[in-house]
């Protein structure tokens, strides 16, 4: 499987967007998190992307800026049906108005460290304190 997170900054603010994963969700639930999903057969990672965004959070005016993190995880016990590779990307959008799909429960326009203090699941700080970093 491929995946693809979209680290959201707003143009203005200079804030990310975090979103809190609904409770009825398997895999941490209630956590908060960055936009990610899995891209569709013979989909591109920035077009699947789009569409993740699109579908979990409404943003149309989604710009993709570049690469932060590509990342390997299993969603699961450690068995080939579990084999996850993921692409974060960060991404600009000029709007503050978020539909969240019923995947996600609440989200917030915040700082990247507020981002770390919200966030608990490593892989999700990974991409939170690459981005950090990316800034210095």
């Amino acid at each position: 499987m491929v995946a693809v997170g979209a680290l959201i900054v707003h143009e203005k603010t200079d804030k990310i967007l975090v979103v809190q994963r609904a409770g009825s969700q398997d895999w941490h639930p209630n956590e908060w998190e960055i936009t990610y999903g899995r891209i569709d057969q013979h989909e591109d990672p920035e077009s699947g992307l789009r569409r993740e965004v699109l579908e979990e959070i409404g943003i149309t005016d989604l710009a993709i800026q570049s690469v932060l993190r590509v990342w390997h995880m299993y969603r699961g016990p450690e068995i080939a049906e579990n084999d996850l590779i993921g692409i974060t990307f960060v991404c600009t959008t000029s709007t503050m108005e978020i539909r969240l799909s019923h995947e996600h429960r609440a989200q917030r326009w915040v700082s990247p460290q507020e981002a770390l203090e919200l966030i608990s699941v490593e892989g999700i700080r990974k991409d939170i304190e690459t981005y950090i970093l990316s800034r210095q």
